[in-house]
């Protein structure tokens, strides 16, 4: 099955700025708490693809500030890596957000109504 028939919500293709916090990752705790700035590929209520010079081992969970054209502030968002791959000189990485209390992932999701 393809990344793209895997989706449970429509993504559209949008290129906004973030800053990425590795909370954890079972496969190298030297990545652990890191912070990197990144763009967005395209986006859903529920997920991003994310394109960043680091290459994020599946399962990792990530805290996301995600700033978009038009909203005021950043949103704040957990979630966790789906997949990853080469993209160039770059890797991009599919994030399947994870609701929290902390999170604003509750606005993120207004955004798709």
């Amino acid at each position: 099955m393809s990344t793209a028939e895997r989706r449970a919500d429509l993504r559209g293709a949008r290129e906004e700025r973030l800053f990425v916090k590795v909370l954890s990752s079972t496969a190298s705790t030297d990545l652990e708490s890191i912070i990197f700035s990144g763009s967005t590929e395209d986006v859903s209520s529920s997920g991003l693809s994310l394109v960043a010079s680091e290459n994020l081992p599946k399962d990792s969970e990530l805290e996301l500030w995600v700033e978009i054209k038009g909203c005021p502030g950043k949103f704040l968002l957990t979630g966790v890596v789906r997949w990853c791959r080469p993209k160039g000189a770059e890797f991009c990485c599919g994030v399947e957000f994870t609701p929290t209390e902390e999170s604003d992932f509750l606005e993120w999701q207004d955004l798709f109504i």
